[in-house]
């Protein structure tokens, strides 16, 4: 139901142009044809947006002569509400006001008739769309860019920590970033993505959707690591009370940290968006990409979809968006299986649309130690690219850089190891 408030701006902002034709520019740039409720109005402001692409004056008479003698009474009526221009940009704010306001009722009415919970969800994901809406074009010159510059270059700017030094002076995280970290079967993704999320807590506030291991099996993972507990034992439920002392020690670190676990089995990327913007989350995890549902005739143009939803996400919304990835088993039956960006799976969109890409593999070297891992930057639109080895502790499902020297000692006696060992 349009409500007279809402007529009265959307008359007010027509009127405006009538009046003012100068002002058309600006307010095309800012108004949408969405804005209008009513489908004449809506008719008058794209005829005028045909008049002023095509160069030709916008005025009274050229739009009637483009939507017909028949719209001569609306037209007079709009300018009739607005005697002048003056204050056209506070009305097109109330207009957005109360086109939102409308759309968010007749939401309200159609999920109050819904009959599924996924209908119902569909329905609030839309809700959450319209609420975060911002105007989509932005317009900068070239004397304001230069003095956002000067302005940007005065204050230091802090990036977000992964909490890995050799990955945090390569990847320069900001909100708004798209990242992808992917992995095989096995490698320890979840833990490694897990801890970083952890990490970001200390200051952001994250979400942990996983689509495939139940917020049980997470919280495991992240006692094991937080806390230094034998992740076998606590499967197993039969921690010593040593470890129990240490969990109680280590409660507070694990209950301040600024992240949720959510379960997201079935989910779509626009329920992960409305539930991030409902919880507040600035980080938003997601174990893993290839689970999300997509639209798409098949799984190709699904998971092509997915991304670039993923992508604009981040970007719209001004999160920073992290999301697992499958690595294909193609690069295994290379002679060099360190992956590359082509063997993301499913689709190689999500390459085009990650500002950042994460590799994480194990090194096939005999030679190599069991709980060595390679992290491999295969993307990196602000940093520089490169790996670098981290220890895996499978017992506590955690990650650590090796110090200097360490790592060639591990190998060394890995190597002696093999030498000694018979065929």
């Amino acid at each position: 139901m349009v409500t007279k408030a809402t007529l009265d701006a959307e008359y007010s902002v027509i009127g405006c142009l009538l009046v003012d034709p100068s002002i058309a520019g600006e307010l095309i740039h800012l108004t949408r044809p969405e804005d209008f409720t009513t489908p004449e109005l809506r008719t008058v402001y794209s005829a005028a947006v045909k008049l002023f692409t095509a160069g030709r004056p916008v005025d009274a008479v050229t739009i009637r002569g483009v939507c017909g003698a028949e719209y001569n009474d609306l037209l007079m009526d709009c300018m009739a509400v607005t005697p002048t221009a003056f204050g056209w940009r506070t009305y097109i704010s109330a207009m957005q006001e109360q086109t939102r306001i409308t759309r968010l009722r007749e939401l309200a009415a159609r999920l109050a008739e819904v009959r599924t919970s996924d209908a119902g969800r569909e329905l609030i994901g839309q809700a959450g769309e319209i609420l975060s809406e911002r105007n989509r074009t932005q317009v900068v010159t070239m004397a304001q860019a230069l003095v956002q510059f000067y302005t940007e270059q005065d204050a230091k700017r802090r990036f977000l920590s992964w909490g890995f030094d050799k990955l945090d002076r390569r990847l320069y995280s900001d909100y708004g970033d798209f990242v992808v970290l992917a992995g095989r079967p096995s490698a320890g993704k979840t833990a490694l993505a897990l801890q970083m999320a952890a990490h970001m807590g200390i200051s952001s506030s994250v979400g942990f959707y996983s689509l495939e291991t139940s917020t049980a099996k997470l919280t495991n993972r992240l006692v094991s690591s937080r806390c230094v507990v034998d992740f076998g034992r606590i499967n197993r439920r039969e921690m010593t009370q040593e470890e129990w002392t240490r969990v109680a020690k280590w409660k507070k670190n694990i209950t301040e940290t600024q992240m949720e676990l959510i379960t997201a089995s079935g989910w779509g990327v626009q329920d992960i968006l409305s539930t991030a913007l409902a919880r507040r989350h600035k980080v938003v995890f997601i174990d893993y990409l290839q689970l999300l549902k997509g639209r798409g005739r098949d799984r190709f143009e699904q998971v092509t979809n997915i991304s670039l939803d993923l992508h604009t996400m981040a970007q719209t919304h001004g999160l920073l968006v992290v999301a697992l990835s499958q690595l294909s088993r193609a690069s295994t039956s290379r002679a060099d299986a360190a992956p590359t960006l082509t063997d993301l799976r499913e689709s190689g969109q999500i390459e085009q649309d990650a500002d950042a890409v994460l590799a994480l593999y194990i090194d096939p070297d005999k030679n190599t130690p069991a709980n060595d891992r390679k992290l491999r930057v295969l993307k990196n639109k602000e940093g520089t690219l490169g790996e670098f080895s981290l220890a895996f502790d499978g017992a506590n499902q955690s990650f650590a850089e090796y110090m200097d020297g360490q790592r060639a000692v591990a190998r060394q006696i890995k190597k002696m190891q093999n030498k000694h060992t018979p065929a």
